[in-house]
């Protein structure tokens, strides 16, 4: 069996069982809220949230970026009190503040939660309070508290949450169909004060300094003094009140904890994701703006690259890397502007001599994958992007990329087999089954792939004929 066919097998025994996971769970005796709707009735809606999600709204995709908030919720959330510790982590391009959990295990962070979090522990207390939303069960309890025992609410809220996220219109939360604005603001308040509470338990386990997080109320509350008549969303489903900060505080002083505050990777990072929102048209802005901290030169080395000065990228990379050895970000850093500067041979060498101590590393994968497509070596690039997929079946970037490369490649099968699973995880059915079905055209004379990929039809056009 080929890799293309082992992969599609994989794949399509994966979407088999996505696609029956839709059996209801007996609520346990006495269980009031899993009698109204079951973990496993939130997660087929925050799968299909999470779809909805990827159509409608701008991703911003940095592998660097990515693997680095993926571990630090990972870790966040083994302190917390979620049942099922799988995440999906989304990062949108958008630079106002706000961060969202949504059923299945569901995070979405804005890039402009890093630009308003002061340090590390403050953007941990963020994700520790939504985190706890999650804990909490709090859809499934809104459901619960409106006496609403179908799907329909919960259906409503999560939509509600793409088009907010997805227009920047906050008001679409507030006008969820069937919630009255009153009982939504009270409850509101009811759950935010819980997953304050929460949220404060799992910072102060996961070893942060927990003063931090009246802090970053604090920043809420200032950005919200002037932001005038159009607050952020995050401001508007989650008030910032004066009671909220002493609360805070208060739980802060009768729990004294000397935790991390800060680190060098979260810097690197808020200052990667500064770069990567910044356009050319503000990059003198920003540079006046340089200050002399090893954070704020890995920015000076990133706005190089992008003004294409590749030499000076590496050599303010080159004098960061003798002072932090074993930093990842730094490295694989320097690794990404030998592909940008079309460097191809240093980028391979230098990112399979990191390869072999940080096996399978995600960021440095990917780098090499652009190497081989620089060097216009599609096959090669093709093989690191399927290992990568191994890992990340449902990454919708990873898949936009690979089947590109497998059209480059002219593997047309493999093509319109990825491209199909692109297209279903980004929502957009009817287009993923043009693929399928042109897919089955072209491996005719293999009966096994294309009895496979009639049945993976037939399962899509349910989704065609519900959307």
């Amino acid at each position: 069996m080929n890799k293309n066919t082992f992969s599609f097998l994989a794949f399509f025994c994966a979407f088999i069982l996505y696609s029956q996971d839709k059996t209801i769970e007996l609520p346990l005796i006495g269980d009031r809220l899993s009698g109204a709707v079951s973990e496993t009735e939130e997660e087929i809606l925050g799968r299909q949230f999470l779809r909805d999600l990827k159509r409608e709204t701008d991703i911003l995709y940095d592998p660097i970026v990515q693997e680095w908030t993926e571990l630090f919720i990972y870790k966040i959330g083994e302190n917390s009190k979620v049942s099922k510790k799988t995440f999906e982590i989304l990062l949108i391009r958008d630079n106002n503040l706000n961060a969202f959990a949504a059923p299945g295990g569901i995070i979405g962070v804005n890039a402009g939660l890093f630009k308003y979090a002061d340090n590390e522990a403050q953007f941990a207390s963020v994700v520790a309070h939504e985190l706890a939303h999650l804990s909490q069960r709090h859809f499934a309890r809104q459901i619960l508290e409106n006496s609403d025992r179908s799907n329909a609410s919960l259906a409503t809220v999560l939509a509600s949450i793409v088009v907010a996220v997805a227009t920047q219109a906050p008001a679409a939360v507030i006008g969820a169909q069937g919630l009255l604005a009153s009982q939504r603001l009270r409850f509101s308040r009811l759950y935010e004060t819980e997953a304050d509470r929460e949220g404060f338990i799992t910072l102060e386990n996961s070893g942060y300094d927990t003063s931090e997080m009246a802090e970053m109320f604090k920043n809420m509350q200032e950005l919200r003094r002037l932001s005038g008549d159009t607050p952020p969303e995050f401001l508007l489903t989650h008030p910032v009140t004066t009671r909220r900060i002493t609360e805070s505080r208060e739980r802060a002083r009768e729990n004294p904890q000397d935790g991390t505050v800060d680190s060098f990777n979260f810097r690197l990072i808020k200052n990667r994701v500064k770069y990567l929102m910044t356009d050319n048209l503000s990059i003198r802005a920003f540079e006046k703006e340089i200050g002399d901290t090893d954070d704020d030169k890995y920015f000076r080395a990133l706005i190089e690259m992008k003004k294409l000065n590749f030499s000076k990228s590496i050599e303010i990379l080159n004098g960061l890397e003798k002072k932090y050895p074993d930093n990842l970000i730094i490295k694989t850093t320097i690794a990404e502007v030998y592909t940008e500067s079309g460097n191809v041979r240093k980028s391979k060498d230098y990112t399979k001599k990191l390869l072999s101590v940080s096996l399978g590393n995600y960021p440095l994968s990917y780098n090499l994958a652009n190497a081989f497509i620089q060097e216009e070596d599609y096959v090669a690039a093709e093989g690191v992007l399927e290992d990568i997929k191994f890992y990340r079946p449902v990454d919708v970037n990873l898949l936009r990329d690979l089947s590109e490369v497998q059209k480059l490649s002219n593997n047309m099968l493999g093509y319109h087999l990825t491209n199909s699973e692109f297209l279903f995880y980004s929502g957009r059915y009817e287009e993923a089954l043009m693929d399928l079905q042109e897919a089955r055209r072209i491996a005719r004379n293999n009966f096994k792939i294309r009895e496979i990929i009639t049945e993976r039809i037939l399962i899509l056009q349910t989704y065609v004929r519900r959307s």
